[in-house]
């Protein structure tokens, strides 16, 4: 009879599903459709595709070789005849998205690299665009998705590696240099013109493959992942210093983070390292982006107070407009029609283990809402045993940093404790470096109230004064860049205000390349409502960035305040009590920022479902498995495909064209921590799963 009983129970419950559509995934507010545009699948991310596209296509200052070499360039990897071979043909070998023809590209270069033509001399340059790195693809069955702000399945260092063997092939095979003059130079050159041209490619090579050696990591990074910080170290510390010794190989690969809600966070990159909640610390925030993929900066000591900045590469007025562009950037809803539809009774079970284990550090976005500023959650590396800054100090510089010693010798002393057991490799490298300093010791960026550079500083400092000068460059040449940051009322990329005579925004094209008519309109205006600085007290924020501004002008020299003090500083055997204060001032700072940057960043989770591979140096393949013991997590795995597993919500597996084998027992690579879902049940674990589906 119970049996009987629970079979016409079954059988009404399977009838009563064949009659009712299944319910929709929750949708607090409206969300387009996905949206076909050529081969790929657009989500609805609040952009339009003309905005999307200049995106893809805007420059910001990077050069990495000249345009017309990079196209000439053959390449002997390829199996088509010399003459056919061209090593821009196929880069999506090393992982970058292939363009799709549109008004905008000709479909021969990937997503994100660029014809840059350089505004001081007409040079132009192959460059990488922000969407290079900050753009992916996730394939579903025979639909591909291409998701914007999310990160790219591209090698930077095969890339990188690959552009110096082709360079090197050239130059040594005489049929290979004949093809690739020709191309440069046309089929009438002189033998003059030829000798050269080889000259010219000879000495770029010498610096590039230096650079190339320089950036070879001890283990191979694969797809989806870079060093940012010391391959930017390393570009400015050897490369535009010109100090080779300044060089290290980086061993601390990250994931490329994704876009949305990171213009709207306080402090940018996995570790916090980079101030993020003003007009001027974003915009430093891009610059030094720049710096660190082949934008250029002459660092050299300022001839006179009356240029008092470093040259650069760097497209400040481009950022400006980009870092606006991006904050409209929405996170992509989780598609139902291209990867299956979210159960939604585990999805709603899911959300009170969501609010009972995640929520604390990983604020929900309600999409209904429009946000100006994203909360984050800083995670410290370590407890200290004693947080006074002289010992802080002391340990980070005699211990922590000393590779003889590291974190296992400073926790073995009791002066840190483990508090996340997450790879600190990243967070301690980035926190440990140190550059010669060369031609720009004793600079002060900015002028007048900045900090003078040590003979051997930290490299963030370093960073920081090119960063700075540069910026202060671009504002010299280019008053525009000041007017862009000052204006309270401008809102960005959207202002459709009437122009003033020193706008200059960015031209928007339909998809046949003509010039539209109108700025196009976003579904979500998000104003930048941030201040130009950080106001002074008892000053309006507009007075103090005046006054800032025309210091810099003005060019002034230190006041005589400072330079009686400084000299005083120098007559004197004992320190005055005006020079300690400054120096515990100093050491007080000193001991914030390394523990600041000894720490990693939990940031709201919308859209992490688009976001695989897992943890900040990507050693997790899916969300499944973040919310497993570290000891059940897969220490190898493979990495490459676009290919999207919507079960376990990451990378498949099973692709055939995975190209690169993750292993997690390398230094840098370790996927440790984070095992806040370790106490769950494996239905538990189900349940937020879909729930993560639906952020």
């Amino acid at each position: 009879m119970k049996a009987s009983l629970l079979t016409v129970v079954a059988g009404s419950v399977l009838l009563g599903a064949c009659a009712e559509k299944p319910p929709e995934p929750p949708r607090p507010v409206p969300v387009s459709l996905p949206q076909k545009i050529g081969d790929y699948w657009y989500l609805d991310q609040n952009w339009t595709d003309a905005e999307r596209q200049w995106y893809y296509s805007t420059t910001q200052g990077s050069q990495i070789m000249p345009y017309d070499w990079f196209m000439a360039l053959p390449d002997s990897s390829l199996t088509t005849p010399l003459e056919q071979s061209y090593f821009h043909q196929d880069l999506t070998r090393y992982g970058y998205l292939a363009a799709s023809k549109s008004g905008w590209s000709d479909g021969v270069l990937p997503v994100g690299f660029i014809k840059d033509t350089d505004p001081k001399d007409g040079a132009t340059w192959i460059g990488l665009t922000c969407a290079a790195c900050h753009t992916g693809d996730w394939r579903v069955g025979d639909k591909t998705m291409r998701i914007d702000g999310s990160a790219t399945t591209g090698d930077l260092y095969g890339l990188i590696s690959g552009i110096s063997d082709a360079v090197k092939y050239t130059l040594g095979n005489t049929a290979a240099f004949d093809v690739f003059s020709r191309r440069v130079l046309g089929p009438y050159a002189t033998d003059a013109q030829r000798v050269d041209l080889h000259g010219k490619l000879a000495t770029f090579h010498k610096e590039f493959a230096t650079f190339v050696a320089d950036s070879t990591p001890a283990s191979p990074w694969g797809p989806m992942r870079t060093d940012a910080f010391q391959m930017i170290f390393n570009r400015v510390g050897a490369i535009d210093l010109k100090i080779p010794s300044n060089s290290v190989h980086p061993n601390a690969p990250v994931s490329f983070p994704y876009l949305w809600d990171a213009s709207k966070q306080p402090k940018a990159q996995w570790n916090g390292a980079v101030p993020n909640g003003d007009r001027l610390t974003a915009l430093a925030r891009n610059a030094g982006e720049v710096l660190g993929v082949f934008g250029k900066a002459a660092l050299k000591a300022p001839p006179s107070k009356d240029q008092y900045y470093y040259n650069s590469t760097v497209r400040a007025k481009n950022l400006i407009w980009m870092e606006e562009l991006v904050r409209e950037l929405r996170s992509p809803v989780w598609p139902d029609s291209i990867a299956g539809k979210v159960d939604i009774v585990k999805a709603s079970a899911g959300e009170s283990v969501y609010k009972d284990n995640c929520e604390s550090c990983h604020k929900v976005l309600p999409r209904d809402m429009t946000f100006t500023d994203t909360p984050i959650q800083m995670i410290p590396l370590f407890n200290w045993a004693d947080k006074r800054p002289e010992t802080v100090v002391d340990v980070f510089t005699k211990t922590i940093c000393d590779p003889a010693k590291g974190i296992p010798a400073a926790v073995k002393a009791g002066y840190i404790s483990v508090a996340y057991e997450s790879d600190p490799t990243m967070a301690v490298d980035a926190a440990c470096r140190f550059l010669k300093t060369g031609p720009i010791e004793g600079v002060v960026m900015p002028p007048i109230i900045g900090t003078a550079l040590k003979k051997d500083d930290l490299a963030v400092n370093v960073l920081a004064n090119a960063v700075t000068g540069s910026l202060i460059g671009t504002v010299i040449h280019d008053r525009t860049v000041a007017s862009l940051l000052l204006d309270t009322s401008w809102t960005g990329a959207k202002d459709v205000r009437t122009p003033t005579p020193w706008d200059d925004p960015p031209v928007w094209k339909t998809e046949t390349g003509a010039a539209s008519a109108s700025v196009p309109q976003p579904s979500v205006l998000v104003k930048d409502t941030r201040a130009f600085t950080r106001p002074v007290k008892g000053k309006p924020v507009d007075e103090a960035a005046q006054a800032l501004l025309r210091r810099l002008k003005e060019r002034t020299s230190p006041s005589s305040e400072q330079a009686s003090a400084a000299a005083a500083t120098n007559l004197t055997t004992e320190p005055t009590q005006a020079v300690k204060d400054a120096e515990a001032k100093a050491t007080k700072a000193l001991a914030e920022l390394i523990q600041s940057i000894l720490a990693y960043k939990a940031r709201p989770l919308d859209g992490v479902w688009a976001t695989a591979p897992y943890m900040h140096n990507g050693s997790v393949p899916n969300l499944y498995e973040m919310l497993l013991p570290a000891s059940q997590r897969s220490a190898t795995f493979r990495l490459g495909t676009h290919s999207f597993e919507p079960i376990k919500v990451g990378v498949d597996q099973s692709a055939d064209d995975n190209t690169f084998t993750f292993d997690t027992a390398k230094p840098g690579n370790h996927n440790t921590g984070h095992e806040f879902g370790a106490s769950l049940t494996d239905e538990q674990r189900w349940q937020l799963l879909e729930y993560l589906k639906t952020l």
